[in-house]
């Protein structure tokens, strides 16, 4: 991208998609809690940061590439950008069905996988959508997110949560929020 434009991803992303969309809450991952936004959480029990409490995970230092997963957002703007992206606001009709074409996924979190997309019909294989399949992802990690829209455009549902979902117990009234909100 910077080769081709001159200018940086950052850059690019805020000009042809963050203001356009009016995704003023979509910012670079250096943005940190002491800005005012959620802070996340890794839970006690992982072998590689032994704590007896879970760990504020917020501003640690970890090697994340800035074009695959830098960003952090809010559910408002998740949901927006969700709404544009399926509704025609920001690929042509042809790539926007490149982008739709699938692949069985294999994972727990998707049935299958197009062009940075998951087709989902149950969240993490434990609660299924009692209104058809929706697309987007799962973002796992010291936060957890459920992003997810109709093919259309026209639903959008964004589940946030400040910290790792691990356990089935979690999952599954998370799943039921889930689709409880996108198949209303």
């Amino acid at each position: 991208m910077e080769e081709t434009t001159g200018n940086s991803l950052r850059d690019e992303l805020r000009r042809r998609i963050f203001h356009p969309l009016g995704l003023d809450a979509t910012l670079p991952a250096e943005v940190t809690a002491t800005d005012g936004l959620a802070r996340g959480y890794l839970p006690a029990d992982i072998p590689a940061i032994p704590a007896t409490e879970p760990v504020d995970a917020t501003e640690l230092d970890l090697p994340f590439n800035w074009a695959g997963g830098g960003m952090v957002s809010t559910g408002r703007d998740l949901a927006r950008f969700l709404q544009a992206l399926f509704g025609g606001e920001l690929l042509p009709p042809n790539l926007r069905a490149e982008m739709l074409r699938t692949v069985p996924s294999g994972w727990d979190e998707s049935d299958a996988y197009g062009l940075g997309i998951e087709q989902v019909s149950s969240v993490m294989g434990k609660v299924r959508s009692p209104c058809g399949a929706a697309w987007g992802h799962l973002g796992l990690g010291y936060y957890t997110t459920i992003a997810l829209g109709s093919a259309t455009g026209d639903r959008q549902v964004v589940v946030l949560a400040n910290g790792m979902v691990m356990s089935d117990e979690a999952w599954e009234p998370l799943g039921r929020l889930t689709w409880a909100c996108y198949c209303r």
